[in-house]
């Protein structure tokens, strides 16, 4: 399954398109330029970045050719692309794991998604997992972001660097894991639960994995909030209805990571 990517991906036939510098440069960082990949650049483009980038395509022996703005937008299907697109012939390398990974694991904050459909706040919410060593995120099948090029952009990379289970609803994955491990905490991030307080470092208890469930900025499914273990909210002034979604993952991560113990 390594590889595999879910339907709406920004692809073209074998093709991934990736777009903009973080998001190219993070990838070339870590798998390097690959056979077939062909490098596109804007002509205005010129900075000691790209210079830099050019050169390793250069040593690679990889096709680079410069463009227009407009011949970029067309390629890559949207205007923020920053002058530069790479087109890959290989699918993006996700890492997966399994609701059985999960189940048998001892320790580790997990994140649930659920109704998460901005691919820009799909790719923040990665690259803030992969900051607070998040073990993985489960996704669903439907209802979701794609894992796909404007994620990985926003991502800045971490797309690629954190484990992701593609599943069915996730009030589906709550009564699983309720059924074959009731003692694993299921954490759901709910305007209308307790705040967050020093008593929640039993919810980071050893010998069980955590969960943290997370909706869109309009809230979880109603299904999702009654299996839920435990409901928290963040402090937030009474003149803001919501924090965007991205956002309110990392506070509601960091009220847990900071009750994590070492390794």
């Amino acid at each position: 399954m390594d590889g595999w990517l879910p339907p709406g991906s920004a692809r073209t036939g074998d093709e991934v398109i990736v777009t903009g510098f973080h998001a190219v440069i993070d990838l070339i960082e870590k798998s390097g330029f690959l056979s077939g990949d062909r490098l596109m650049v804007a002509r205005q483009v010129n900075d000691a970045r790209l210079q830099r980038l050019l050169a390793k395509a250069e040593r690679a022996q990889i096709s680079i050719a410069r463009k227009s703005y407009a011949e970029l937008t067309q390629l890559a299907g949207t205007k923020n692309h920053q002058g530069i697109v790479l087109e890959r012939q290989h699918e993006l390398k996700l890492k997966l794991f399994s609701k059985q990974d999960f189940l048998a694991a001892q320790r580790g904050i997990y994140l649930a998604l659920d109704g998460v459909k901005d691919p820009q706040n799909l790719g923040a919410i990665f690259r803030t997992a992969l900051g607070l060593s998040v073990s993985g995120i489960f996704l669903p099948q439907k209802d979701s972001a794609p894992a796909g090029a404007t994620a990985l952009k926003a991502s800045a990379g971490a797309l690629t660097e954190v484990p992701i289970c593609f599943t069915g609803s996730i009030a589906s994955l709550m009564q699983f894991i309720s059924d074959k491990r009731p003692e694993i905490p299921l954490v759901a991030l709910d305007n209308r639960g307790e705040l967050f307080s020093d008593s929640d470092a039993e919810l980071m208890r050893e010998g069980a994995p955590t969960l943290l469930i997370i909706g869109s900025e309009q809230g979880l499914s109603r299904l999702a909030l009654e299996r839920a273990t435990h409901r928290r909210r963040l402090l937030m002034n009474s003149r803001l209805e919501s924090y965007n979604v991205s956002v309110a993952t990392a506070l509601a991560l960091y009220e847990l990571v900071r009750w994590r113990r070492s390794d």
